[in-house]
């Protein structure tokens, strides 16, 4: 078996749906199997499973971590080279696996991360938002370090951007796992990952030909938790701070309402305008202040309550 998928799940939906037709009907010249580690589902997704002869094994919901379970799933796998990949991520094409598994013919390749597209109903800041981050971008990258100062040498941000991994839809080589496996993590495995892989001399690449369908349209409250992890994270591996006071707060409100405002006029329905124009104001101000919030408790070794998302 040259690649395995991984596919962590818990009541998938119709999007899962989707997802698993989309995998199947990948067009390559090597063999790939599909696995699934299930969470208590019971909306039906352990029959799509079935209907696809996927290999399913099952754990309980509360013991779900985003980097033991993908441990498992990997250990699992009888492939050189393993997807990772989100239940609600779905392939936009058939030569989305060809497309990633291509970049493993250099052999100091440890991961390739894909390009996420925002789903046909999202709204239009969702939309302009995922286009403009990482994954959103329309050229390869390739992140190696040549010499370990050259990291060093670089401001936080920087350092962020140069370690960018990203579990939605991402492969990583299976021996190269086993000497560097996820850590336990409840978010952000990805990252500390792929940092542990560049300064130990592997090369990350994110690759644009290889896209994935993806985007949400959360609720403030869980956008709120997970830049608040997502920050907490950054700044303990990184030591990131994108908003490092309350006045940053307060600026960059402004200058997000200045940017984003243009976009929501695009909308065509009214109500939809609307309603946006009143996400922007509430979500702008949360995610800011989630940010300033999660970086300073981190620099402050503020215990975290248990936020899962």
């Amino acid at each position: 078996m040259d690649v395995s998928i991984f596919i962590p799940t818990y009541n998938g939906g119709d999007i899962f749906k989707e997802c698993m037709n989309m995998v199947f009907k990948q067009k390559t010249s090597f063999p790939y199997e599909v696995i699934c580690i299930d969470s208590e589902s019971s909306d039906g997704t352990l029959e799509v499973c079935e209907k696809y002869k996927v290999r399913t094994y099952a754990i309980e919901k509360k013991r779900f971590n985003h980097g033991l379970t993908r441990n498992k799933g990997v250990e699992l796998a009888k492939g050189k080279y393993i997807v990772l990949m989100t239940q609600d991520a779905v392939p936009a094409n058939e030569h989305w696996l060809t497309n990633m598994i291509k970049n493993f013919e250099d052999e100091l390749v440890a991961g390739v991360y894909c390009r996420q597209i925002p789903r046909y109903d999202a709204d239009v800041l969702t939309k302009q938002v995922l286009n403009d981050w990482l994954t959103g971008r329309l050229e390869r990258d390739v992140k190696y370090l040549h010499d370990r100062t050259e990291y060093e040498k670089l401001p936080p941000m920087e350092k962020y951007k140069f370690c960018n991994f990203d579990n939605v839809c991402s492969c990583i080589r299976k021996s190269v796992w086993e000497k560097i496996p996820f850590d336990e993590a409840d978010f952000g495995e990805d990252l500390i990952w792929s940092k542990k892989v560049l300064l130990a001399g592997y090369k990350i690449i994110y690759e644009p030909s290889a896209v994935v369908i993806h985007s949400h349209n959360r609720s403030l409250v869980y956008e709120y938790k997970r830049a608040y992890i997502c920050n907490r994270r950054l700044y303990h591996l990184f030591r990131l701070q994108s908003i490092p006071t309350f006045s940053h707060v307060l600026k960059g409100y402004h200058w997000n309402l200045k940017k984003w405002f243009p976009y929501i006029k695009h909308e065509k329905n009214l109500l939809k305008k609307y309603k946006l124009y009143l996400k922007l104001l509430v979500f702008s101000f949360l995610s800011l202040y989630a940010q300033y919030k999660g970086a300073l408790d981190e620099k402050n070794k503020k215990p975290q309550k248990a936020m899962k998302i």
